[in-house]
């Protein structure tokens, strides 16, 4: 049995990488793994994950008392074995909200190194436009030294039977986590 955490960044419910998150947890725990799943996206105003600072000489924003990502989502991610980052694409790269999770990793970088890696992005490009995406993935994975378990990258995902293919691999990298 592994322990999961899935981050996602999509504030789109229901979305196109909320259905690959679904369908990969869906396949890890009937494998009998643990997930753990923190829908940044979801979270709405009322827990932003940085806050505006006014009486803070030369800081721009800081991190609110009760956060969860520091209260609840790092000590998971310290505990975990493997790590599932799930976007859609933006602009090419990954979305705001699941980024800013990402950039909140910087104090634990060192306890964090050495854990297995899924990928799981949906883009209405196709696999030239996610170039950059994978790129960003990929020195991630490698700086943070996470090996891939496995990653899908989901082109044209407005194609209805396309993205259910994608989403059945999605499940199966999930079902093979053991």
């Amino acid at each position: 049995m592994a322990k999961i955490v899935i981050l996602t960044g999509s504030p789109h419910n229901p979305g196109t990488s909320k259905q690959l998150a679904d369908a990969f947890e869906r396949g890890a725990r009937e494998s009998g793994n643990e997930i753990y799943r923190y829908d940044a996206g979801l979270q709405g105003s009322d827990a932003p994950h940085y806050l505006q600072l006014e009486k803070a000489p030369g800081m721009e924003v800081g991190i609110p008392d009760n956060d969860i990502v520091e209260k609840e989502v790092i000590p998971k991610l310290l505990d975990a074995d493997i790590v599932v980052l799930v976007s859609s694409m933006y602009y090419f790269g990954i979305n705001a909200q699941l980024k800013t999770v990402i950039d909140r990793f910087y104090d634990y970088n060192h306890e964090l190194k050495d854990k297995k890696s899924v990928i799981l992005i949906s883009g209405y490009g196709s696999q030239e436009d996610m170039s950059a995406i994978k790129m960003h993935m990929k020195l991630l994975q490698d700086y943070m030294r996470w090996p891939s378990v496995g990653e899908v990258y989901a082109d044209d995902s407005w194609n209805q039977t396309k993205l259910q293919k994608h989403v059945q691999e999605a499940y199966e990298i999930g079902k093979s986590i053991k």
